[in-house]
Protein backbone atom coordinates (compact mmCIF):
# COMPACT_ATOMS: atom_id res chain seq x y z
CA UNK A 1 0.00 0.00 0.00
CA UNK A 2 1.34 3.38 -1.11
CA UNK A 3 1.26 4.79 3.02
CA UNK A 4 2.81 8.04 1.22
CA UNK A 5 -0.21 8.79 0.47
CA UNK A 6 -1.42 9.65 4.02
CA UNK A 7 -0.27 12.63 4.53
CA UNK A 8 -1.54 14.16 1.11
CA UNK A 9 -4.63 12.87 1.68
CA UNK A 10 -5.70 14.21 5.06
CA UNK A 11 -4.22 17.44 3.86
CA UNK A 12 -6.71 17.74 0.88
CA UNK A 13 -9.38 16.58 3.43
CA UNK A 14 -9.18 19.03 5.64
CA UNK A 15 -8.59 21.74 2.94
CA UNK A 16 -11.95 20.73 1.11
CA UNK A 17 -13.99 21.49 4.26
CA UNK A 18 -13.39 25.35 3.43
CA UNK A 19 -14.76 25.25 -0.36
CA UNK A 20 -18.22 26.66 -1.30
CA UNK A 21 -20.56 25.08 1.05
CA UNK A 22 -24.63 25.04 0.45
CA UNK A 23 -24.85 27.95 2.57
CA UNK A 24 -22.77 30.01 0.80
CA UNK A 25 -24.81 29.07 -2.57
CA UNK A 26 -28.04 30.15 -0.65
CA UNK A 27 -26.72 33.65 0.24
CA UNK A 28 -25.31 33.78 -2.97
CA UNK A 29 -28.67 33.26 -5.09
CA UNK A 30 -30.69 35.75 -2.93
CA UNK A 31 -27.96 38.34 -3.44
CA UNK A 32 -28.75 40.88 -5.73
CA UNK A 33 -26.31 41.89 -8.86
CA UNK A 34 -23.30 44.43 -8.03
CA UNK A 35 -22.01 45.57 -4.84
CA UNK A 36 -24.20 43.02 -2.76
CA UNK A 37 -23.33 40.15 -4.93
CA UNK A 38 -19.34 41.05 -4.33
CA UNK A 39 -19.78 41.43 -0.73
CA UNK A 40 -21.35 37.86 -0.49
CA UNK A 41 -18.50 36.41 -2.67
CA UNK A 42 -16.03 37.44 -0.12
CA UNK A 43 -18.14 35.80 3.01
CA UNK A 44 -16.81 32.53 0.77
CA UNK A 45 -13.65 30.93 0.33
CA UNK A 46 -12.85 33.41 -2.95
CA UNK A 47 -12.21 36.07 -0.03
CA UNK A 48 -8.53 35.68 0.13
CA UNK A 49 -7.94 35.58 -3.82
CA UNK A 50 -10.41 38.47 -4.41
CA UNK A 51 -8.47 40.86 -2.75
CA UNK A 52 -5.34 39.71 -4.11
CA UNK A 53 -6.13 40.01 -8.07
CA UNK A 54 -6.23 43.40 -10.03
CA UNK A 55 -9.96 45.47 -9.72
CA UNK A 56 -11.23 42.10 -7.41
CA UNK A 57 -12.04 40.45 -10.36
CA UNK A 58 -14.26 37.65 -10.11
CA UNK A 59 -13.01 35.58 -12.87
CA UNK A 60 -9.22 36.10 -12.25
CA UNK A 61 -9.78 35.10 -8.43
CA UNK A 62 -11.62 31.97 -9.49
CA UNK A 63 -8.70 30.80 -12.16
CA UNK A 64 -6.54 31.25 -9.33
CA UNK A 65 -8.15 28.95 -6.43
CA UNK A 66 -7.78 26.35 -9.13
CA UNK A 67 -4.32 26.97 -10.10
CA UNK A 68 -3.26 27.06 -6.02
CA UNK A 69 -5.49 23.40 -6.21
CA UNK A 70 -3.00 22.32 -8.87
CA UNK A 71 0.28 23.54 -7.76
CA UNK A 72 -1.03 21.95 -4.06
CA UNK A 73 -1.49 18.78 -5.80
CA UNK A 74 1.70 18.46 -7.08
CA UNK A 75 3.54 19.55 -4.12
CA UNK A 76 1.18 17.41 -2.02
CA UNK A 77 1.35 14.08 -4.35
CA UNK A 78 4.07 11.72 -3.46
CA UNK A 79 3.82 10.92 -7.56
CA UNK A 80 3.66 14.05 -9.60
CA UNK A 81 3.77 11.97 -12.97
CA UNK A 82 0.48 10.06 -12.64
CA UNK A 83 -1.38 13.21 -12.24
CA UNK A 84 -0.21 15.02 -15.53
CA UNK A 85 -3.31 13.41 -17.15
CA UNK A 86 -5.31 16.53 -15.17
CA UNK A 87 -3.16 18.76 -16.38
CA UNK A 88 -2.12 18.40 -19.62
CA UNK A 89 -5.76 18.66 -20.86
CA UNK A 90 -5.12 22.68 -20.67
CA UNK A 91 -1.62 22.69 -22.60
CA UNK A 92 -4.33 21.27 -25.43
CA UNK A 93 -6.50 24.11 -24.47
CA UNK A 94 -3.45 26.07 -25.28
CA UNK A 95 -2.16 24.63 -28.25
CA UNK A 96 -5.51 24.92 -29.58
CA UNK A 97 -5.48 28.53 -29.09
CA UNK A 98 -2.68 29.06 -30.49
CA UNK A 99 -3.07 26.67 -33.40
CA UNK A 100 -6.16 29.09 -34.34
CA UNK A 101 -4.64 31.81 -33.81
CA UNK A 102 -2.06 30.88 -35.99
CA UNK A 103 -4.82 30.44 -39.15
CA UNK A 104 -5.80 33.84 -38.46
CA UNK A 105 -2.77 35.69 -38.08
CA UNK A 106 -3.62 36.54 -34.49
CA UNK A 107 -0.54 37.60 -32.41
CA UNK A 108 0.46 35.69 -29.39
CA UNK A 109 -0.50 39.11 -27.22
CA UNK A 110 -3.99 38.98 -28.26
CA UNK A 111 -4.45 34.88 -27.74
CA UNK A 112 -2.51 34.99 -24.42
CA UNK A 113 -5.61 36.22 -22.47
CA UNK A 114 -7.97 32.64 -23.51
CA UNK A 115 -5.18 30.54 -22.31
CA UNK A 116 -4.77 29.00 -19.10
CA UNK A 117 -1.75 28.33 -16.43
CA UNK A 118 -3.25 24.95 -15.32
CA UNK A 119 -1.31 23.76 -17.65
CA UNK A 120 2.12 21.61 -17.09
CA UNK A 121 3.95 24.40 -19.32
CA UNK A 122 3.37 27.45 -19.03
CA UNK A 123 1.85 29.70 -21.79
CA UNK A 124 4.78 31.48 -23.08
CA UNK A 125 7.24 28.38 -22.87
CA UNK A 126 4.23 26.49 -25.05
CA UNK A 127 4.47 29.36 -27.57
CA UNK A 128 8.06 29.18 -27.67
CA UNK A 129 8.26 25.74 -28.34
CA UNK A 130 5.18 25.98 -31.22
CA UNK A 131 7.65 28.93 -32.86
CA UNK A 132 10.35 26.33 -32.86
CA UNK A 133 8.74 23.77 -34.41
CA UNK A 134 10.25 21.69 -31.08
CA UNK A 135 6.65 20.74 -29.69
CA UNK A 136 7.67 16.84 -29.94
CA UNK A 137 10.42 17.95 -26.79
CA UNK A 138 7.39 18.31 -24.70
CA UNK A 139 5.35 15.34 -25.42
CA UNK A 140 6.36 12.83 -28.40
CA UNK A 141 2.74 13.04 -29.64
CA UNK A 142 2.53 17.34 -30.24
CA UNK A 143 4.37 18.05 -33.02
CA UNK A 144 2.88 15.89 -35.62
CA UNK A 145 -1.02 16.89 -33.68
CA UNK A 146 -0.37 20.59 -33.91
CA UNK A 147 1.29 20.16 -38.06
CA UNK A 148 -2.03 18.02 -38.23
CA UNK A 149 -4.32 20.63 -37.14
CA UNK A 150 -3.07 23.57 -39.55
CA UNK A 151 -3.02 21.30 -42.40
CA UNK A 152 -6.74 20.46 -41.68
CA UNK A 153 -7.46 24.15 -41.57
CA UNK A 154 -5.67 25.01 -45.00
CA UNK A 155 -8.09 22.55 -46.23
CA UNK A 156 -11.11 24.41 -45.15
CA UNK A 157 -12.36 22.57 -42.21
CA UNK A 158 -11.02 24.82 -39.21
CA UNK A 159 -13.58 22.78 -37.23
CA UNK A 160 -11.40 19.67 -37.66
CA UNK A 161 -8.85 21.64 -35.08
CA UNK A 162 -10.78 20.46 -32.16
CA UNK A 163 -11.47 16.70 -33.40
CA UNK A 164 -7.60 16.69 -33.49
CA UNK A 165 -6.60 18.21 -30.23
CA UNK A 166 -9.00 16.23 -28.79
CA UNK A 167 -8.00 12.60 -30.44
CA UNK A 168 -4.51 14.50 -29.31
CA UNK A 169 -5.11 14.92 -25.65
CA UNK A 170 -6.32 11.26 -24.83
CA UNK A 171 -3.08 9.72 -27.42
CA UNK A 172 -0.81 11.85 -24.78
CA UNK A 173 -3.24 10.80 -21.83
CA UNK A 174 -2.91 6.92 -22.39
CA UNK A 175 0.48 6.38 -22.87
CA UNK A 176 1.33 8.98 -19.09
CA UNK A 177 -1.86 6.45 -17.62
CA UNK A 178 -0.07 3.23 -19.09
CA UNK A 179 3.41 4.63 -17.84
CA UNK A 180 2.20 6.03 -14.10
CA UNK A 181 0.57 2.10 -13.79
CA UNK A 182 -1.42 3.89 -10.45
CA UNK A 183 -5.00 1.65 -10.75
CA UNK A 184 -7.33 4.54 -10.23
CA UNK A 185 -5.56 6.67 -12.53
CA UNK A 186 -6.71 4.21 -15.22
CA UNK A 187 -10.19 3.84 -14.22
CA UNK A 188 -10.67 7.51 -14.20
CA UNK A 189 -9.16 7.80 -17.71
CA UNK A 190 -11.24 5.10 -19.12
CA UNK A 191 -14.46 6.88 -17.52
CA UNK A 192 -13.19 10.24 -19.80
CA UNK A 193 -12.81 8.09 -22.39
CA UNK A 194 -16.21 6.72 -22.11
CA UNK A 195 -18.21 9.88 -21.31
CA UNK A 196 -16.49 11.71 -24.42
CA UNK A 197 -17.53 8.86 -26.58
CA UNK A 198 -21.27 8.78 -24.98
CA UNK A 199 -21.67 12.69 -25.28
CA UNK A 200 -20.20 12.97 -28.99
CA UNK A 201 -22.92 10.22 -29.75
CA UNK A 202 -25.12 12.41 -28.72
CA UNK A 203 -24.51 15.94 -30.24
CA UNK A 204 -23.74 13.17 -33.35
CA UNK A 205 -27.53 11.89 -33.32
CA UNK A 206 -29.27 15.67 -32.79
CA UNK A 207 -27.04 16.30 -35.59
CA UNK A 208 -26.37 13.60 -38.43
CA UNK A 209 -23.74 15.63 -40.20
CA UNK A 210 -21.10 15.12 -37.37
CA UNK A 211 -19.50 11.81 -37.94
CA UNK A 212 -19.10 9.26 -35.20
CA UNK A 213 -15.65 7.78 -36.49
CA UNK A 214 -14.05 11.12 -36.43
CA UNK A 215 -15.17 11.44 -32.77
CA UNK A 216 -15.04 7.84 -31.13
CA UNK A 217 -11.90 7.17 -28.65
CA UNK A 218 -10.46 3.76 -28.06
CA UNK A 219 -9.79 2.56 -24.69
CA UNK A 220 -12.88 3.22 -23.11
CA UNK A 221 -15.11 0.20 -22.10
CA UNK A 222 -17.36 -0.33 -24.92
CA UNK A 223 -16.99 -0.33 -28.80
CA UNK A 224 -17.84 2.33 -31.04
CA UNK A 225 -20.57 -0.26 -33.00
CA UNK A 226 -22.17 -0.95 -28.98
CA UNK A 227 -23.60 3.20 -29.08
CA UNK A 228 -24.91 3.17 -32.54
CA UNK A 229 -28.46 3.64 -31.68
CA UNK A 230 -30.40 6.31 -29.66
CA UNK A 231 -31.61 3.10 -27.36
CA UNK A 232 -28.00 1.82 -26.90
CA UNK A 233 -26.76 5.29 -26.45
CA UNK A 234 -29.05 5.41 -23.49
CA UNK A 235 -28.53 2.51 -21.95
CA UNK A 236 -24.55 3.23 -21.55
CA UNK A 237 -25.07 6.73 -20.29
CA UNK A 238 -27.66 4.63 -17.72
CA UNK A 239 -24.88 2.36 -16.90
CA UNK A 240 -22.90 4.86 -15.40
CA UNK A 241 -25.02 6.09 -12.53
CA UNK A 242 -28.29 5.03 -13.60
CA UNK A 243 -31.44 6.11 -15.62
CA UNK A 244 -32.72 8.37 -12.51
CA UNK A 245 -28.99 10.41 -13.08
CA UNK A 246 -28.91 11.33 -16.63
CA UNK A 247 -32.48 10.96 -17.92
CA UNK A 248 -33.45 14.40 -17.24
CA UNK A 249 -30.54 15.38 -18.89
CA UNK A 250 -30.63 13.64 -21.80
CA UNK A 251 -34.54 15.00 -22.37
CA UNK A 252 -33.45 18.54 -22.59
CA UNK A 253 -30.61 18.03 -24.50
CA UNK A 254 -33.39 16.44 -27.19
CA UNK A 255 -36.03 19.14 -26.90
CA UNK A 256 -33.88 21.96 -26.60
CA UNK A 257 -30.47 21.06 -28.46
CA UNK A 258 -28.58 22.27 -25.22
CA UNK A 259 -25.75 20.09 -23.68
CA UNK A 260 -25.25 22.07 -20.57
CA UNK A 261 -27.01 19.42 -18.25
CA UNK A 262 -25.03 16.89 -19.49
CA UNK A 263 -22.20 18.56 -19.31
CA UNK A 264 -23.37 18.94 -15.39
CA UNK A 265 -24.10 15.52 -15.10
CA UNK A 266 -21.06 14.42 -16.36
CA UNK A 267 -18.66 16.30 -13.81
CA UNK A 268 -20.97 15.25 -11.34
CA UNK A 269 -20.10 11.45 -12.25
CA UNK A 270 -16.39 12.08 -12.01
CA UNK A 271 -17.08 13.11 -8.74
CA UNK A 272 -18.85 10.36 -8.33
CA UNK A 273 -16.03 8.06 -9.26
CA UNK A 274 -13.38 9.64 -7.36
CA UNK A 275 -15.12 9.74 -4.54
CA UNK A 276 -15.91 5.93 -4.44
CA UNK A 277 -11.82 5.60 -5.12
CA UNK A 278 -11.24 7.88 -2.53
CA UNK A 279 -12.24 5.20 0.53
CA UNK A 280 -8.86 3.93 -0.40
CA UNK A 281 -6.93 6.35 1.74
CA UNK A 282 -3.69 4.85 -0.33
CA UNK A 283 -4.46 5.68 -3.73
CA UNK A 284 -4.37 9.15 -5.63
CA UNK A 285 -8.11 9.70 -5.75
CA UNK A 286 -8.58 11.63 -2.76
CA UNK A 287 -6.15 14.19 -4.62
CA UNK A 288 -8.11 13.91 -7.88
CA UNK A 289 -11.27 14.86 -5.96
CA UNK A 290 -9.95 17.70 -4.21
CA UNK A 291 -9.62 19.28 -7.52
CA UNK A 292 -12.82 18.20 -8.62
CA UNK A 293 -14.78 19.51 -5.82
CA UNK A 294 -12.16 22.79 -6.65
CA UNK A 295 -13.56 22.79 -9.72
CA UNK A 296 -17.26 22.32 -9.32
CA UNK A 297 -16.92 25.11 -6.64
CA UNK A 298 -15.78 27.30 -9.15
CA UNK A 299 -18.10 26.30 -11.76
CA UNK A 300 -21.28 27.13 -9.43
CA UNK A 301 -19.76 30.59 -8.41
CA UNK A 302 -19.74 31.39 -12.55
CA UNK A 303 -22.79 30.13 -12.95
CA UNK A 304 -24.03 32.29 -10.13
CA UNK A 305 -22.31 35.28 -11.06
CA UNK A 306 -22.98 35.00 -14.72
CA UNK A 307 -26.84 34.03 -13.88
CA UNK A 308 -27.09 36.62 -11.57
CA UNK A 309 -25.82 39.75 -14.17
CA UNK A 310 -27.43 38.58 -16.85
CA UNK A 311 -31.11 38.42 -14.91
CA UNK A 312 -31.52 34.94 -14.99
CA UNK A 313 -34.44 33.34 -12.02
CA UNK A 314 -32.78 31.82 -9.36
CA UNK A 315 -34.63 28.92 -10.39
CA UNK A 316 -32.86 29.05 -13.85
CA UNK A 317 -29.84 29.50 -12.06
CA UNK A 318 -30.24 26.29 -9.79
CA UNK A 319 -30.93 24.48 -12.21
CA UNK A 320 -27.74 24.65 -13.64
CA UNK A 321 -25.62 24.39 -10.29
CA UNK A 322 -23.32 21.19 -9.62
CA UNK A 323 -24.54 20.02 -6.26
CA UNK A 324 -23.11 16.87 -6.29
CA UNK A 325 -20.79 16.22 -2.47
CA UNK A 326 -20.99 20.17 -1.80
CA UNK A 327 -20.60 20.48 1.91
CA UNK A 328 -23.80 21.31 3.90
Amino acid sequence: MQTSYIYSVSRVNALSQFLLNKTDIERLLVAEPGEDLQSALKETYLAPYVVHVPDESIPLAIEMTLIEAKRLIQRLAPRGDVFKIMWIQYDIHNLRVLAKAKTKDIPFSECRPLMSERGVYTPEYLYEQVENNNLDSLQPEWQAGFMAALDSADDGDIGQIDIIFDHLYFKTGQRIVDKGKDDFMRCYFRVLIDLYNLKSRLRALKNPGVALAENFIPGGSFRRDQIETKEELKERFYSLGGEHFWREAIEFHEETGHFSQVETKAAEYLLTVAKEGSRDMFSAASLVLYYLKCRQAAANIRNIVVGKNSGLPVEVIRRNLRMAYVND
